[in-house]
């Protein structure tokens, strides 16, 4: 009886320990610093490039030569594959030096006009049957999809469904498709600074600029209206994954060298909002004016000096009117 008094003893002592220990919270001032506004997409956006082709023979045949792979990268001209067309390249030959031939009796008065025109419709019929059956590059790119195999017989009839079997993107500055939501249509412009993290590089920053954003409001989504934009690019020196998927942030607005605060201190909604100031080591719960911020931090107008601690809880505190606390000086910025 004697043994179970004293546990009782120690569990109360410990339980009053425990209601009259203070949280601590981080206690930070204002400061001086820049802020800036800005507007998200409501998804991620997309990677495309800016130039991207499925390529494909203009007749069907046998395939003869492949001459690049997947991955390789080519200038514009260059030969992709080819049909088998020896025929082909005979006849277009042939016509060429007819041709030839036409003009020179033209020259010396031996054949008409229609002669000659007869014998460059001829080489231009022949050169469109021999073009059918080689394939290249519409512009200097890299070949991110390649689907044929020597010996195959090549047939231009394709599913809806089926991936392109010859895909080139061109090695420019990449650009970003995305949705903004309607009330943030008239908060961005052509030539806004953004900033694009892409997940798929570890996810790496990039900075960009708005270079469209379309003035119409889709109602395509039951919830959602919103706006398409897109994106540069620019000063990348890696080469960005088309179809990878993009954190977009613009930057719509920005100040320097007014009072600032993180914006984990800030509650409630509006203009008009909330923080907890430190006072003999008790939470006093202040309304405070803010200006322009963001998720990160905020601009603070009225309600408050620079001298005055702010209190930012740690550890899931949840902070209230006159709780007593444990204030720990911390600097942010």
């Amino acid at each position: 009886m004697k043994h179970y008094s004293i546990s009782l003893l120690i569990l109360l002592s410990l339980t009053l320990l425990s209601c009259s220990s203070k949280p601590k919270v981080e206690a930070l001032k204002m400061t001086v610093g820049n802020v800036e506004s800005t507007v998200t997409t409501i998804n991620s956006g997309t990677v495309e490039a800016q130039n991207q082709a499925e390529l494909a023979f203009g007749t069907v045949g046998r395939i003869s030569k492949i001459y690049v792979s997947l991955g390789s990268k080519v200038n514009e001209g260059a030969l992709i594959a080819e049909l088998e067309n020896a025929d082909l390249k005979a006849m277009y030959d042939e016509a060429k030096k007819e041709l030839v031939r036409a003009e020179e009796l033209f020259k010396n008065g031996l054949v008409s006009i229609s002669n000659l025109d007869s014998a460059k419709r001829a080489r231009e019929v022949a050169r469109l049957n021999y073009e059918k059956t080689i394939m290249t590059a519409p512009f200097t790119g890299m070949i991110t999809a390649m689907d044929l195999k020597v010996g195959e017989f090549y047939q231009s009839t394709q599913t809806i469904s089926k991936k392109p079997m010859v895909q080139i993107i061109d090695l420019k500055k990449r650009i970003i498709k995305g949705e903004i939501d309607e009330i943030d249509l008239q908060k961005v412009s052509i030539g806004f600074l953004a900033r694009v993290k892409i997940p798929a590089l570890k996810n790496k920053v990039f900075n960009a600029k708005v270079t469209k954003v379309v003035p119409f409001v889709s109602t395509a989504k039951d919830q959602d209206r919103t706006s398409q934009i897109e994106l540069e690019i620019i000063e990348a020196r890696e080469l960005i994954p088309v179809g990878a998927s993009a954190d977009v942030e613009i930057i719509s607005e920005t100040k320097s060298g007014v009072n600032i605060l993180p914006a984990s201190v800030i509650t409630g909604t509006g203009k008009v909002r909330f923080l907890y100031k430190i006072v003999d080591g008790k939470l006093v719960k202040k309304e405070v004016k803010i200006g322009l911020g963001n998720y990160e931090r905020v601009e603070i107008l009225e309600g408050l000096t620079k001298e005055e601690f702010v209190a930012r809880p740690t550890n899931g505190v949840e902070l209230s009117e006159g709780m007593k606390v444990e204030p720990q000086e911390v600097k942010w910025l």
